[in-house]
């Protein structure tokens, strides 16, 4: 049976439980899409086209549609390319008149190379559907899609945007009304990776539809590793929108697959919603320091993308140095030997942020093209994520010159670095897959990266004058420029990925014009007041932690920090990329 999970590989129980093909009697939908207006097709796995669809092709195909990376599939869509996630969005549907909904659809993923989940959103709640068929390469033409269901409250109106992780096809959309009662679930039910003696917990969230007053039993069998706490549930707190939380509790001394079930029955169900919960316990060999983990892998093969297959957990203490834009794969975490690249495909790490201490994580080493990655397979708990470290990692001062040293930066890849006094030759924004030549005391050389939409400063201003880049080194594979064919490459070399913590620059603090800010201290938002043209507010927090980026305008500007937590704030203040001013703020 194929399951339906929601955020963080979560489970969701539809109808007949687990989103298996539904056998139910469908009534007329409410909404449907089988997508037969979409006859383009290429010659990729599924009959997929290599020709992405742009706003004004997709509203003339689909109309009220939208997505990102959306690709024609003669008669379904392909979502997402081998770097970044598809996504496919329905017209706004109006749902008012239903309080409980059914969606089906039908999908698998790209192949062997991609994750078997998909997150779906019905307006801001997110569901990730796991067990999506993906055998078979790119050349296949094979198309095994499978059916899914959703089940979710009605009311209003709504959109539903599927999300690929990050290649899938999607075909056969539906929305029924749903009268039948029964139990959705939703919570971390797979506990994979594990190491052994390793205690795991995760929160489910049990929500009832249809259901009459009385009360759940709810009942935990199987492997003894796995315990709760609730036996029982009112029905009328499992129909609050806001649902039960079930707590579950892992733990295992012997490396192996455990599982379990939980079954929720009472007198509305004809037979009791089951969640099954499965557990991959491994032996993992416990590392200490980067530097001694870097040097499990072998990164000297610039033209090599391999992972080993050994599993290992970082047990030491590391500082993150450097996160891109929400939805990306990629972090970076650095300690006092060394730094690597966390690659995070499926989001086990996406409660880790730039700034926080993290131990205990648990992956496989690959050398990508000369770059070291560690390809995390196990999410940490809490207690391994220290939000307010004692020290921040200082960026390496670098020259231009070293920065092209291929020897030397293969001595401190991954790690943080800054260049100082550059200036840029572009203007404009910051292109995606575009690399940037700048200028330092007579050197002239490509240096700054944006590797994907994701990275930090992509479509941001790019900078003029003078300033000092601070960020992390990244090694490209080598690559294709426009206008070379063939074998013709650019060699594989280092570059910086600027990080989002504002341009420093060379401006001296009493160049800078004075900034009023009131009330300080606040409880609520700020004004401020500037006698110099600015275009934005960056605000960090006491640990140098970026957490806020507002535009901003010259004169008097309201600055919204109601949604910050109480503490002290500093607020740098630019026009463009030149830093005219500074302020500390105390939020009560």
């Amino acid at each position: 049976m194929k399951k339906i999970f929601s955020l963080l590989a979560v489970v969701l129980i539809a109808f007949l439980a687990f989103g298996v093909k539904s056998a139910n009697a469908q009534n007329e939908p409410i909404f449907a899409e089988d997508f037969s207006a979409v006859t383009g097709s290429g010659t990729q796995q599924c009959e997929a086209s290599g020709t992405a669809f742009n706003s004004t092709t997709m509203g003339e195909v689909l109309p009220g549609w939208s997505g990102n990376k959306v690709y024609p599939a003669n008669g379904k869509v392909k979502l997402g390319t081998s770097s970044v996630n598809g996504e496919l969005q329905t017209p706004a549907i109006d749902l008012s008149s239903y309080g409980s909904i059914r969606i089906v659809f039908q999908a698998r993923s790209w192949n062997g190379n991609d994750a078997t989940t998909m997150t779906v959103y019905v307006n801001s709640t997110a569901y990730t559907v796991e067990g999506l068929p993906n055998t078979g390469t790119t050349s296949d033409v094979q198309c095994d899609l499978e059916t899914f269901e959703i089940m979710a409250s009605g009311g209003g109106a709504t959109t539903i945007r599927f999300v690929a992780s990050p290649r899938a096809f999607i075909d056969n959309v539906a929305i029924y009304a749903a009268t039948e009662p029964t139990i959705s679930v939703m919570g971390n039910t797979t506990f994979n990776n594990v190491s052994v003696g390793q205690a795991c917990n995760t929160t489910l969230v049990a929500k009832g539809f249809n259901l009459l007053p009385g009360s759940t039993t709810v009942a935990l069998t199987g492997d003894s590793q796995f315990t709760t706490t609730t036996t029982s549930i009112v029905n009328d707190l499992l129909m609050d929108e806001a649902g039960v939380n079930i707590p579950v509790a892992f733990s295992a001394n012997a490396a192996g697959d455990y599982s379990a079930t939980l079954s929720f029955s009472n007198s509305d169900l004809a037979e009791p919603i089951t969640v099954e919960l499965t557990a991959h316990v491994i032996s993992v060999n416990e590392i200490p320091a980067i530097d001694q983990l870097r040097a499990l892998i072998d990164n000297s093969d610039v033209t090599a993308n391999v992972t080993d297959t050994v599993f290992y957990k970082y047990t030491g203490h590391a500082y993150i140095t450097q996160v891109f834009q929400e939805g990306s794969y990629t972090k970076w975490m650095q300690d006092a030997t060394g730094a690597i690249q966390i690659y995070d495909p499926d989001g086990l790490l996406a409660n880790v942020t730039y700034g926080q201490e993290i131990t205990n994580v648990v992956g496989l080493l690959s050398n990508y093209y000369g770059y070291t990655e560690f390809n995390v397979q196990a999410g940490i708990s809490n207690s391994d994520i220290n939000a307010f470290p004692s020290s921040v990692t200082e960026p390496i001062v670098v020259t231009l010159a070293q920065l092209q040293d291929q020897d030397y930066m293969d001595g401190i890849q991954a790690q943080l670095i800054k260049l100082e006094g550059v200036t840029f030759e572009a203007t404009g924004n910051f292109a995606n897959k575009t690399r940037y030549v700048v200028s330092q005391n007579g050197v002239t050389d490509t240096a700054v990266y944006i590797n994907s939409t994701y990275d930090t400063y992509y479509n941001f201003p790019i900078p003029t004058g003078t300033v000092d880049v601070i960020g992390v080194n990244v090694r490209s594979s080598a690559y294709r420029t426009p206008t070379s064919t063939g074998s013709d490459r650019v060699a594989s070399r280092y570059y910086i990925c600027p990080r989002g913590d504002g341009w420093s620059t060379s401006i001296a603090e009493n160049e800078m014009v004075e900034v009023k800010v009131f009330p300080n201290p606040t409880s609520s938002d700020v004004t401020i007041a500037i006698d110099a043209p600015a275009t934005q507010v960056a605000i960090y927090n006491m640990m140098g932690e970026l957490v806020d980026r507002q535009a901003m305008n010259a004169g008097v500007s309201t600055v919204k920090m109601s949604h910050l937590m109480s503490g002290v704030y500093f607020l740098r203040i630019f026009n463009d990329d030149q830093l005219v001013g500074t302020s500390k703020v105390v939020r009560q």
